[in-house]
């Protein structure tokens, strides 16, 4: 009987792989697995979640458009504000060379006076002033100078290389505070122009002043 039985249990088995390989079970089989897959095929999503998927991406494409818009702003300013320190720097290094040539210019303008105060000293001790007015009229044809005076110490127009002013008064031609100067001085911007004052000193007093007038140079940005 045990073997009557093993034979019929041999015989199922047997029938079952037969089932198996048929292809029309197999599919059955697949079919019943994944009826719920196949279900889903089938089934619309309702309007409110594609409603939510749009709106998803709206968002996406919205959070996008700001970060970029972001980005280049940011960008924008740094380029700006690079910009703005590179001028700046510039300005900074035009302005440094500017005041070391004034500065060099002035320390030879003031030697140069020096020379020029112990020229005229020399004849007006002598009373020369044909002397004097010669010097003076070679230093108008300097670049830039447009006169030289020699007034006394009591402001008196001594020697004018402008011709038109002989009978003005020294003192009308400038304030004091040029003419009592009492070392070599430069001096920007007096009515529009640049002064060399030079005061030419005797032993215990000063004899007379030397201007020397110059065109105001007019500052550029660049």
């Amino acid at each position: 009987m045990t073997d009557q039985y093993k034979q019929n249990e041999g015989d199922q088995s047997e029938k079952s792989k037969v089932e198996w390989a048929k292809p029309a079970s197999l599919l059955n089989v697949l079919s019943s697995k994944f009826e719920s897959i196949a279900k889903l095929q089938h089934m619309q999503l309702p309007s409110w979640s594609l409603l939510v998927f749009l709106g998803i991406i709206l968002l996406v494409f919205a959070w996008k458009h700001i970060a970029v818009s972001q980005a280049e702003s940011r960008l924008e300013k740094e380029r700006t504000e690079m910009t703005q320190n590179l001028e700046t720097e510039r300005s900074i290094i035009i302005r440094k060379a500017r005041e070391y040539a004034d500065s060099q210019y002035n320390k030879e303008e003031e030697r140069f006076g020096l020379v020029l105060s112990w020229a005229v000293r020399g004849e007006l001790i002598r009373n020369n002033l044909d002397q004097v007015s010669q010097y003076l009229n070679e230093l108008v044809k300097m670049r830039d100078t447009e006169r030289v005076v020699l007034i006394s110490d009591e402001g008196k127009l001594l020697v004018s290389t402008d011709k038109r002013l002989e009978e003005a008064e020294g003192t009308d031609l400038y304030p004091a505070s040029v003419l009592d100067q009492r070392k070599v001085t430069i001096m920007s911007d007096v009515n529009g122009k640049k002064l060399l004052v030079v005061p030419v000193m005797g032993l215990n007093s000063r004899l007379a002043t030397v201007v020397v007038s110059y065109k105001q140079a007019a500052l550029s940005g660049s």
